[in-house]
């Protein structure tokens, strides 16, 4: 496991998929797009240009809506450029002007192209911009980490596979797509924590389809499988670890109840026993229908037997 925070510059976020969609356009600043973006929240300033400049936080994108620009032609010109200097002058890292508003931009440009502050301008709606500009910021800026293994979608159950090298991974990945479950990512994964409790997995750009398997090399699951086989990313709900059969007595009930770590957000953790012989692909799918069945409220298997033999014993 690696855990990693990468900065977030603003050329990064005008690159992602999701804000390339608005259609931004730079209009100053374009050689300061390494700044970076520190908070998953955008900020509409109109406080700010009322004069309450304390409200403004450091390192959040902040966007000019309707709003903000009528208000603005309510106000003296000299009021109008202090203002608008004095929030400018707090170097965020970007202004977004939303609707193509010309006024809007006709006052922002000059203190943004002298103080070497980025400013874009769409013609997409304030509430689009903020939602998409937000979803992607709270992805990018996710507290994440790598780990070693195999994420797959079983049963609409996201069962993160975990183990040393050799133990049989890839191979029982491969038989889970092969007998229609879809794999999110193979070796590595990209673990994100989003809301707190939400854990997100994915493949790395480059990786994302493709599975390494001993003896047959590097293979595309699109290719061989089709596209449904794959899928771009999927909440974690189950981890599985494949641990050798020598490495103790495993749990012979079930009722162990262990948990891991993922980015500080603990969920079950199953050890499964690594032999000649055993089909880890049926067992790994046995241990999510468990899960499923679980989560619908129905009893385990393992609590109604010891239910059973303590009335039992209660009776004799």
């Amino acid at each position: 496991m690696r855990r990693s925070s990468p900065p977030l510059t603003v050329a990064a976020l005008l690159r992602h998929k999701r804000v390339t969609a608005l259609g931004l356009q730079v209009l100053t600043g374009a050689d300061r797009l390494d700044r970076e973006i520190s908070s998953p929240r955008v900020q509409k300033p109109g406080l700010a240009l009322a004069g309450y400049l304390s409200y403004v936080r450091p390192g959040r994108i902040q966007v000019i809506g309707a709003s903000e620009a009528e208000y603005l032609a309510t106000q003296p010109p000299v009021v109008v450029e202090e203002r608008v200097y004095a929030l400018v002058k707090l170097q965020p890292p970007l202004f977004v002007v939303a609707k193509g508003i010309t006024e809007a931009v006709r006052i922002l440009a000059p203190p943004c192209e002298a103080l070497g502050v980025p400013l874009a301008v769409t013609a997409a709606g304030t509430s689009e911009v903020i939602e998409r500009l937000s979803a992607c910021l709270e992805f990018l800026l996710a507290p994440r980490e790598t780990w070693h293994g195999d994420l797959l979608d079983i049963f609409a159950i996201g069962v993160l596979l975990l183990g040393d090298s050799g133990l049989g991974k890839s191979e029982c990945a491969l038989e889970l797509v092969h007998r229609g479950h879809r794999l999110v990512a193979d070796d590595v994964v990209q673990v994100y924590r989003l809301r707190n409790e939400e854990l997100f997995g994915q493949a790395p750009d480059d990786l994302r389809g493709l599975m390494e398997v001993r003896g047959l090399g590097l293979i595309s699951i699109e290719q061989l499988f089709g596209v449904v086989a794959v899928r771009d990313n999927k909440p974690i709900d189950l981890v599985i670890k494949f641990v050798p059969e020598s490495a103790g007595n495993p749990e012979r009930l079930g009722l162990d109840g262990s948990t891991i770590d993922l980015v500080g957000v603990p969920r079950p953790l199953l050890e499964l026993p690594v032999a000649p012989g055993r089909n880890l692909a049926l067992l790994v799918e046995c241990a999510a229908r468990k899960y499923l069945l679980g989560q619908r409220g129905v009893t385990d298997a393992a609590v109604e037997f010891l239910m059973r033999r303590d009335l039992k014993l209660g009776a004799s």
